[in-house]
């Protein structure tokens, strides 16, 4: 793993190649994003009882991680072990991608999840077929 990245360049790479404003917000839904084919929001419920306990396995066999930046909505920048990402809203918005930024899951207030990222895309649609029947806010 390479040396990580400082909070401010962390947050500056997360804005040009996600569109990310922090610590305003990611607003994926409002398009139109710079990379809208690389992203799909879903239902947190729904994604949540199928990924539960699985994100850390799925992420550290298709990226070769074992850590991730966790972003939360106020700009907050750590690096977090797999096994303790929250992969979920917990009265603050999280994001999480690997020292790459390769891929970007968002845990928003809105009841979504979003995946950023043709591989993580891909991953999801590998391991849940059905996930197009779970997009947000068809899902709510």
């Amino acid at each position: 793993m390479r040396e990580p990245m400082d909070e401010d360049s962390v947050l500056l790479e997360l804005n040009q190649r996600w569109g990310c404003d922090l610590p305003s917000g990611w607003v994926p839904i409002t398009g139109p994003a710079k990379f809208s084919e690389e992203l799909e929001m879903y239902g947190a419920e729904t994604f949540a009882e199928q990924f539960d306990g699985k994100l850390p396995t799925l992420l550290e066999r298709t990226f070769n991680v074992s850590e991730l930046y966790e972003i939360t909505e106020e700009g907050t920048v750590k690096i977090v072990a797999l096994t303790n990402c929250l992969f979920q809203y917990s009265g603050l918005e999280h994001m999480y991608t690997d020292q790459s930024f390769q891929f970007l899951l968002y845990f928003s207030h809105e009841s979504s999840v979003t995946a950023g990222g043709k591989a993580l895309v891909n991953l999801i649609h590998q391991t849940w077929p059905e996930s197009i029947r779970h997009f947000w806010p068809d899902s709510l």
